[in-house]
């Protein structure tokens, strides 16, 4: 474990790119919707950029349950053209998609060298009681560290952006890093490494493309096998199958098998997924997965369904045939970074 201070800021150039979310936002007729512009929020912190200097560019400003790929591709984009400009860059980010758009991040930054950091807040940041200021602040420190990877930064912890999870609708620590520990601890004295840094691996790229047709069905008891055939038949190119513990499937009654060797023989790629928190997926520990994974479903290992998900429709988007797609989907399939 590397313990570091603040003394690496010193000199440093760092991007913001605003996005909305509850940081940015102030109540409406209709509820609390983003309001403030990164420049307004910048005001907010008179202190920032002591020891750095920060650039704020207004990228989108939206609730995050409203953010698309597109979005995640704007971002990657943004970050992308100016590369060589800045030593790190932060985004500030809705809460309730933002392990979907972290994720998106670690995928289509390819050789990535420099911190990107990914924070927010479950109050605003004008709310005298707002955890934004300190995500905010610690997000620039992580940024100015000089660790390579997509990051989230929320509450004291530092987590790979492909492993986070949104875990609690309301505590200030309300993101948790799933099937492997927080990549740091933030501290008055400093941020705790506890993972070693990634190594930078070829040259930096961008490949922004999604394929939005990726379906996630969770199971319940009673789950009708006609939903797979009617993705099927809407043209879907990927399911996500959230199953019950260790990625099981129906087998007998309401059996899935035989819609899932349908969607295979016509060419979709399955994933089997786990509804369990942590733990990851085992297909073949229980029949009920291994006759699944004979069909040729594939395991999600222990990615995150966030991270599945995302990392489909870029796979998708980014082979030029299906077989392609799979072949890209099962690289790095633990989420290391390229």
């Amino acid at each position: 474990m590397t313990k570091e201070g603040w003394h690496a800021m010193n000199g440093k150039k760092i991007l913001w790119l605003s996005t909305g979310g509850t940081i940015a936002s102030a109540p409406g007729p209709d509820g609390m919707v983003p309001q403030n512009s990164g420049a307004e929020l910048q005001k907010m912190l008179p202190g920032l950029g002591g020891d750095y200097s920060v650039e704020c560019r207004e990228l989108f400003s939206l609730d995050s349950s409203n953010v698309q790929p597109y979005h995640w591709s704007l971002l990657a984009e943004a970050i992308g053209a100016a590369y060589n400009d800045y030593d790190g860059f932060v985004v500030t980010h809705g809460t309730d998609t933002m392990a979907y758009t972290a994720s998106a991040l670690h995928w289509m930054l390819r050789g990535l060298g420099k911190p990107v950091v990914v924070t927010g807040s479950q109050l605003p940041l004008a709310d005298p009681r707002t955890d934004g200021r300190a995500n905010i602040l610690n997000a620039f420190s992580v940024a100015c560290s000089g660790r390579p990877g997509v990051f989230v930064v929320f509450g004291s912890r530092v987590m790979r952006g492909v492993s986070v999870r949104k875990a609690d609708t309301k505590d200030f620590n309300a993101f948790c890093s799933v099937n492997e520990s927080p990549a740091a601890d933030i501290s008055a004295a400093g941020i705790l490494w506890k993972r070693p840094a990634a190594e930078q691996t070829g040259a930096f790229r961008v490949m922004p493309v999604f394929d939005e047709k990726v379906l996630l069905l969770k199971l319940i008891p009673g789950f009708s096998p006609a939903l797979i055939d009617y993705a099927v038949g809407q043209k879907y190119r990927a399911i996500v199958i959230e199953g019950f513990g260790s990625g099981g499937v129906p087998t007998r009654e309401n059996s899935l098998l035989p819609a899932l060797e349908r969607a295979l023989k016509a060419g979709l790629i399955v994933v089997c997924a786990s509804q369990c928190g942590s733990g990851g997926v085992k297909l073949d520990l229980y029949e009920v997965g291994l006759l699944a994974s004979r069909l040729g479903a594939l395991s999600s290992g222990l990615l995150t369904t966030e991270a599945v998900c995302t990392k489909l429709m870029w796979a998708l988007g980014n082979a030029k045939t299906q077989a392609e797609a799979k072949e890209l989907f099962l690289e790095d399939q633990h989420g290391v970074a390229s």
